[in-house]
């Protein structure tokens, strides 16, 4: 589970997601850690929300290729692997997973995103140049976007927003909040904020581990 906000616009795209794993059963901190994959190489980044190990699992396919090509090429294979992966775990139970592509595509000459839904059985949904997050939380009209505080100010309501709901509803929005920008053919990644809660997180993360 997890938080994402990105803005997609066709010469750059822009992506905030938090660093927080919680364990299904209570709830409670397991780890942090990085929520998206990011490829260089392939001027491409990868995003999911909702069953860990299968967004992890997508990750680590994709890594296991000799020749990722653009984001139309990864495109080409997505929505058969997955569905194929999804099948083999006997589905993805109650759990709803998207996974999110964003990347430069050389056959538009711009920078395209596209939502693989295991509702919609991973068919690409091609996304629009708009601002996008998970989950929804009012956002502020305001006249001049700054990156990356924007970002942060919208992650910073929706883990406000997640901690007034029941705990067996809770996404488990914490940590830190890893902020990448892909422009110009090149991709930069950078920890832009560290949440209030971080500190009582990694105290609860260590002690279950000794008790491991």
């Amino acid at each position: 589970m997890t938080a994402l906000v990105f803005v997609l616009q066709p010469d750059q795209v822009c992506v905030a997601m938090d660093t927080l794993v919680i364990r299904a059963d209570d709830r409670m901190p397991l780890s942090f850690q990085r929520k998206f994959l990011s490829i260089p190489d392939s001027d491409l980044l990868v995003a999911g929300t909702g069953h860990a190990n299968f967004v992890t699992g997508w990750f680590g396919y994709l890594q296991t290729l000799a020749h990722l090509g653009d984001v139309d090429d990864v495109g080409s294979i997505a929505p058969s692997v997955l569905k194929a992966s999804a099948d083999a775990a006997g589905g993805l139970g109650p759990i709803t997973t998207t996974i999110y592509h964003f990347g430069y595509s050389r056959a538009e000459g711009q920078y395209v995103g596209y939502a693989y839904r295991s509702t919609a059985d991973f068919r690409p949904e091609r996304l629009p140049y708009a601002l996008g997050l998970k989950p929804q939380v009012p956002v502020p009209a305001t006249e001049k976007i700054q990156f990356p505080d924007f970002m942060i100010d919208i992650v910073v309501r929706q883990q406000e927003h997640d901690r007034s709901q029941p705990i067996q509803h809770q996404l488990g929005i914490g940590g830190e909040i890893e902020f990448v920008v892909l422009s110009d053919h090149a991709t930069r990644v950078e920890t832009v904020h560290r949440f209030i809660s971080y500190e009582t997180e990694r105290q609860h993360i260590e002690s279950r581990d000794a008790e491991a």
